[in-house]
């Protein structure tokens, strides 16, 4: 099970991906990936 790295979300689809750095993401709406593109090192972050 993946969680969306904006809204901590779970997510149950692929619908909404991208990679960033290497490494695939997944979102549970449009609105969280495109909040994940404006800063993604605001996600990202350990």
């Amino acid at each position: 099970m993946a969680r969306d790295p904006v809204c901590g979300e779970e997510v149950f689809t692929n619908k909404y991906k991208l990679n960033y750095a290497g490494k695939e993401y997944v979102f549970c709406s449009p609105l969280c990936m495109a909040e994940f593109k404006k800063s993604p090192e605001r996600y990202t972050k350990k």
